[in-house]
């Protein structure tokens, strides 16, 4: 956690504060006005335990073409997203400890909802976390010229031998790919299947799939039948789709975790009680549920299939935050698709309490591969401070951690109704809704709805703005 000296230097003196909020990173607003100064300040305590191992002069380095040259084609210049960060507990079976999450956005508000949640879950003591499993598949299909020829090919790619010459093959080409599960069926006269690897601390979608055409193509010399021919991948594979199966099926890290809000501490942070969050939780699921499976007749076929896809995945916003730690970490953003798929869950303890549960099984993260190498996203894993063994798995409890951060932040702000957004008015417009340069405000108000639109706008009166006094301040 940064330091008390930390807090006191970025943190304005407020009459209420009495250090409650100790432990948390700065909120939204004020780092919209903090100075350069300020700002290296910052780094400065958020990395304070891992500075001497960390360069952060990655993160304002301006590379030339070559430090690009293997991760993109066509490089004609770089684009520039800010980066925020936030802290959060996570006692998990990788992760254990305090870890500063940076969060690549260019979204107002998801850096400081999410720290807001943060905030709380660090006040209970940091959320449980397991990994359950680890899995990437690729889908290869073979089609025959008929059933029978078909039947036979799936006889023998079931045998146990078949399995580990495959095994072997597939190590042999790519030493991170462990091939520990596979499944086919017959569908007339094609032959579907997956296979399941063990990517180690990489992502693996290129890895599995590199695997699986090398060891086919040799395996296939010592096949009974000889498929007309095969296709590497049909979409089983779910490789950046969402899909009702990865709930159950799961594929990249399988994560849960859990979070026990003493009902005080979560009127404290937020001006909410447990019993309304845990009713939001339940009449969300609900309706989740109707608006993804009542599709109206007139809706097109694209929108059904769409709206059945999506039947598992009631999050709140665990895409956005997913998305930050992606682009941050040098990851590939459209692994956001399969990786937001999963449950938010809130409910009553005995003793009045929430329980906040989330469980995302398909989550596509890792430390090693593609854009992790470069300068920048390199810091931003460094600043993370992960172990050095198992640091996939610790990693995806990190990522959790920092999403159900965002889930509580969100869901507070809704229910506590201290959330609301201000568009940017046209050019005809004056724009009051604006703050100095231009940007659109996006608030969710601790402190009140008359203050913030005193800080928006500033038509608040001053008795008005006195009515807020007893709501949180950030």
């Amino acid at each position: 956690m940064p330091s008390t000296k930390f807090i006191k230097k970025l943190r304005p003196k407020k009459k209420k504060d009495k250090d409650k909020h100790k432990g948390s990173m700065t909120s939204l607003a004020e780092t919209q006005t903090q100075t350069p100064s300020e700002v290296e300040t910052r780094k400065e305590y958020i990395t304070e335990s891992v500075l001497s191992k960390v360069n952060l002069d990655a993160l304002n380095e301006k590379d030339d073409s070559n430090t690009f040259k293997s991760n993109i084609e066509n490089y004609i210049g770089t684009v520039k997203v800010p980066v925020g960060a936030v802290q959060v507990k996570v006692n998990g079976s990788h992760a254990n400890g305090s870890y500063t999450v940076p969060l690549a956005t260019t979204e107002t508000s998801l850096v400081g909802t999410c720290n807001r949640g943060c905030q709380l879950i660090n006040m209970c003591g940091g959320i449980e976390s397991v990994v359950m499993k680890k899995q990437v598949q690729s889908a290869p299909i073979f089609q025959f010229e008929n059933l029978r020829l078909a039947v036979k090919f799936d006889e023998w790619l079931g045998l146990p031998a078949t399995f580990e010459s495959i095994k072997v093959n597939a190590i042999a080409v790519v030493e991170e790919a462990t091939l520990v599960k596979l499944e086919h069926s017959v569908h007339g006269n094609s032959v579907y299947s997956r296979w399941y690897f063990d990517t180690g601390d990489a992502v693996g979608q290129n890895i599995s799939t590199y695997a699986t055409k090398e060891a086919m193509e040799e395996i296939l010399k010592t096949a009974p039948v000889q498929p007309s021919s095969w296709d590497l991948d049909v979409g089983l594979a779910r490789n950046r789709q969402a899909a009702t199966s990865l709930m159950l099926d799961g594929r990249g890290v399988y994560v849960t975790g859990e979070v026990v809000c003493p009902k005080e501490k979560l009127e404290e942070v937020f001006h909410v009680s447990a019993e309304k969050l845990a009713s939001f939780s339940r009449e969300s699921r609900t309706w989740q549920l109707i608006s993804h499976t009542a599709a109206p007749k007139y809706w097109h076929f694209s929108h059904t299939v769409s709206s059945n896809i999506h039947l598992e995945g009631s999050t709140y916003q665990s895409a956005r935050v997913i998305a930050a730690i992606l682009v941050a970490s040098g990851l590939d953003a459209a692994a956001v698709v399969e990786s937001h798929v999963g449950i938010t869950d809130m409910k009553l303890t005995k003793n009045g309490d929430l329980r906040v549960i989330v469980t995302l099984p398909s989550l596509m993260v890792g430390t090693t591969g593609g854009g992790t190498k470069l300068p920048s996203q390199q810091a931003c894993l460094q600043i993370i401070d992960l172990p050095e063994e198992n640091s996939r798995e610790a990693f995806a409890e990190v990522v959790l951690a920092a999403v159900m951060g965002g889930e509580i932040g969100m869901c507070a702000a809704m229910v506590g109704h201290h959330f609301f957004k201000t568009k940017k008015r046209s050019d005809s417009e004056t724009p009051s809704t604006s703050i100095p340069n231009g940007n659109p405000v996006i608030v969710e108000d601790t402190e009140g709805e008359a203050a913030a639109e005193q800080k928006v706008n500033g038509d608040a009166s001053p008795e008005e703005i006195k009515k807020d006094t007893t709501k949180p301040e950030e």
